[in-house]
């Protein structure tokens, strides 16, 4: 009889045990569907002429602290890649990048520092790392973190500065496309 009871209660104790890890399957997140992996969330749509603003006064206020004026113009364009809205709404970035060769107002080091300070005023904290492996080798300011690539919504932000050199490359967060965009086909 003993035996039977043991049998019994272990028995049932790999059902409920069953019955738990079932439930608890339920609550794991499934993998998301090829199409929820390109979509970008509705709560990270944002409106374009503030995104733009956002990385160009990022870009102003640090190219600034190298020098006066940068030589030449910087690409700025809206780019694909940011994926599209659960709507079908296909979404975008507002990118920048510029570079500097001369003499710089402070040492790298110190316009590194101010940079990564005025980033983490703005709420993207951030501090100084030194590449080595680049050449001439770069104090770097990045949010996110150096070579982590970019937030969830396509926001990313990065500047160098090495002896007689400086650049800067950014990346809004992701907002709707110009739906009177003259580039769109269906504007043609």
């Amino acid at each position: 009889m003993t035996a039977a009871l043991s049998r019994a209660v272990l028995r049932g104790a790999t059902v409920a045990a069953l019955l738990v890890v079932g439930a608890l399957s339920g609550c794991v997140p499934q993998p998301k569907t090829a199409k929820e992996i390109q979509q970008v969330e509705d709560s990270d749509r944002a409106d374009r002429a503030a995104v733009e603003h956002e990385i160009q006064r990022l870009y102003d206020e640090a190219t600034v602290l190298v020098a006066d004026t940068w030589p030449t113009v910087p690409d700025k364009s809206w780019q694909t890649g940011c994926g599209d809205y659960a709507d079908g709404t296909p979404s975008e970035t507002w990118s920048i990048f510029n570079q500097y060769f001369g003499p710089t107002k402070s040492s790298p080091e110190e316009t590194a520092e101010r940079v990564a300070k005025m980033w983490t005023d703005y709420g993207f904290p951030t501090k100084v790392v030194e590449d080595n492996r680049i050449y001439p080798p770069r104090k770097v300011v990045s949010y996110p973190p150096y070579l982590t690539g970019v937030r969830e919504d396509g926001f990313g932000i990065v500047f160098t500065i090495g002896e007689n050199y400086a650049d800067f490359d950014g990346n809004s967060r992701c907002a709707p496309i110009d739906p009177d965009d003259p580039v769109l086909p269906k504007n043609w």
